[in-house]
Parts: structure tokens; C-alpha cells; sequence
């Protein structure tokens, strides 16, 4: 209910500050869109002839979680940065909502709750003043950016610290403020850039009941990260990008199909060096064990993990074999 409140007054201040009188009509029916997210043919060229990104295509639907993989280095951040209107792409088209955001990224972003990868935040303040003045940024009145504020600093654990100036705080308690200020106005799209790095076991499964919730209240979801757990357990669909190309999109199950066989066996061999083989059933590893007369192995499924290896050559290309 008080995300239905705020959304409504962001919305309303939308339509009446930051459009022309033409396009007051922003209607709920668009604001409710399927497609929350629509990715055509994005390229990325850099001054320096470095492709970025080369031709990605995506959509993500209103509710979903949508998480980016790939090495570092392959063009994670720069697609973030280009849906969040930060970069301008060399070709293609984002469309938020159904606003193109290179022809109208302030309306655009205004549809959105972003925690960037790195961000510098005020030492001087206090987390509460972190919390209320972006709120007040966001066009929430006095009232509300103070409700708002402290309801999120409720779900990340930061009430205790909220009189504490920022420069005292420790790396995760500043990262839990950054995921807190995407999250001020209940915007309906959260484009959250590794928003779990640098957090302790127990905090990162914390944000991740936080992002669940904000997805059960009607947000949708982008995120990049590192942590294939995180990716398996939140994400409806997900991305992997590999030097600047999206090489896989959709839900798990139809990622896990591009691997061959359905369970892995990792194990070391006589000269300790750590191994792996894919085998098509739990049996056949089992049969593998007993004829190579294993000690040290493991079996399990195939994982996002493997199929995330598997596509970008990351490892097991020299040790990793079928049965």
C-alpha cells in the first residue's frame, strides 16, 4: 500500500513537471506495459574503435528478474550505463515503458531505481539525510520522504546507524545505502549494478528478500552480478554477455539445456590435478567413479555455472570432458 502511494504521487509529478503539455497523457495503460524493458540491435563503438557492446537484443517483462552475467570486461556495466541514460548508444534502441530513453531519458529514468556499481555518497551526512534528501530529490514531499526513508532504512538493517555520518560506516553497510536509494519512491524498474558485492553472506541473502519484496509490491527487475547462486535464485531470465554480444538469454532451464549432459563429476586425477567430465545421468558418473577408482570427486547437477563456463571458455576448455 505505501508503495502504491508513493508511485502515484511520483507518478503525478512526472506528468505535470517533466513533460510538455502535449504529453501530460502519460497513461496508466502504458505505465503497466508488458515489456518494461525492449533492447533492439544496441551497439556500443568507443572513440578508440573498442565494440562495447555489439547488437543486443532483450526484453524483460513487467515482474520479472532479469540478471546479466559475463566476465569482467565484457560489457555488463556499459548496458546498465546505456538503459540508465548515462551513455548514449551508437545504434540501436532502449525502450523503458515504452519511452524511447535517448529521445526522453528524463522521463525515462524517472521510471527507474538505479545502484550503480561505484558511487561516491556524501561523508558529511548522516544515513537518515542520505535517505531524505534523495527522497526530496525524487519530488516526495516532506512527509513522505521521511515515511519512505525510514521504511527502507527498516529493510536494510540501517536504523541502528541512521544519526551515524557516512564517512563511519563500513564498505557494506555504504553499499545496503546505495541499494536503499534505488529503492526510495517504490520506482517500478530497479536497474541494480552488483548490488551484492562486498557483502557478507548473511546481508546479500538479505537484499536479496528485500528485492523480492520490492518484486511482489510490482517492481521489475535488471541486475548484474558475479554470484551465480544469486543469479540461479532470483532471476526469471537470465542474460550472459560475452565480449560486448549477448550469447544466451532465458530462463534457467532453457540456459541448462545448452549444456550436454546433465550431471558433473569433478574429481582429481592421479597427478591431483582438479577435473571435471559431464555424464548423462547420476549412474553413469557413478560408473565412472568405480572404473577410475575415485577418492576425491564430486556429483551434481549441472549448474548455471557450468553452462555460463561452457559459453564463454572461461575454464574447463583443457580438463573438462563427456560421457
Amino acid at each position: 500500500m505505501f508503495c502504491n502511494l508513493v508511485e502515484e504521487e511520483l507518478f503525478v509529478v512526472a506528468t505535470l513537471e517533466t513533460l510538455p503539455e502535449v504529453e501530460i497523457a502519460l497513461d496508466r495503460q502504458t505505465a503497466l506495459a508488458e515489456s518494461v524493458v525492449a533492447v533492439r540491435d544496441l551497439v556500443k563503438t568507443y572513440r578508440d574503435g573498442t565494440e562495447a557492446n555489439r547488437g543486443i537484443n532483450l526484453e524483460v517483462r513487467r515482474g520479472e528478474v532479469c540478471a546479466i552475467l559475463g566476465p569482467n570486461g565484457a560489457g555488463k556495466t556499459t548496458f546498465l550505463r546505456q538503459l540508465t541514460t548515462e551513455l548514449r548508444p551508437t545504434s540501436g534502441s532502449i525502450e523503458v515503458m515504452g519511452i524511447d530513453v535517448v529521445a526522453n531519458p528524463a522521463r525515462a529514468k524517472r521510471l527507474m531505481g538505479i545502484t550503480p556499481q561505484e558511487a561516491g555518497l556524501f561523508d558529511r551526512l548522516t544515513v537518515q539525510q542520505h535517505f531524505e534528501y534523495f527522497a526530496r530529490f525524487k519530488h516526495l514531499s516532506r512527509d513522505t520522504a521521511h515515511s519512505a526513508s525510514t521504511a527502507v532504512m527498516l529493510k536494510l538493517d540501517l536504523m541502528t546507524v541512521r544519526k551515524r555520518l557516512v564517512r563511519s560506516l563500513s564498505g557494506g553497510q555504504r553499499r545496503r545505502i546505495l541499494i536503499g536509494l534505488a529503492l526510495l519512491g517504490c520506482p517500478p524498474l530497479l536497474v541494480l549494478d552488483e548490488p551484492t558485492t562486498g557483502l557478507d553472506p548473511a546481508t546479500r541473502r538479505r537484499v536479496w528478500k528485500v528485492i523480492r519484496n520490492a518484486v511482489r509490491d510490482g517492481a521489475t527487475v535488471i541486475l548484474s552480478t558475479h554470484y551465480m547462486e544469486e543469479a540461479e535464485r532470483l532471476s526469471d531470465r537470465i542474460g550472459i554477455i560475452s565480449e560486448g554480444e549477448l550469447i544466451a538469454y532465458g530462463n534457467l532451464d532453457e540456459l541448462l539445456s545448452r549444456v550436454d549432459r546433465s550431471y558433473r563429476l569433478s574429481y582429481r586425477d592421479l597427478s591431483s590435478e582438479s577435473r571435471v567430465r559431464f555424464c548423462e545421468s547420476f549412474a553413469a558418473a557413478q560408473r565412472c567413479v568405480e572404473r577410475e577408482r575415485l577418492t576425491e570427486y564430486s556429483i551434481a547437477r549441472a549448474s548455471l555455472e557450468d553452462v555460463y563456463f561452457k559459453l564463454t571458455g572461461a575454464a574447463f576448455d583443457e580438463t573438462s570432458e563427456t560421457l
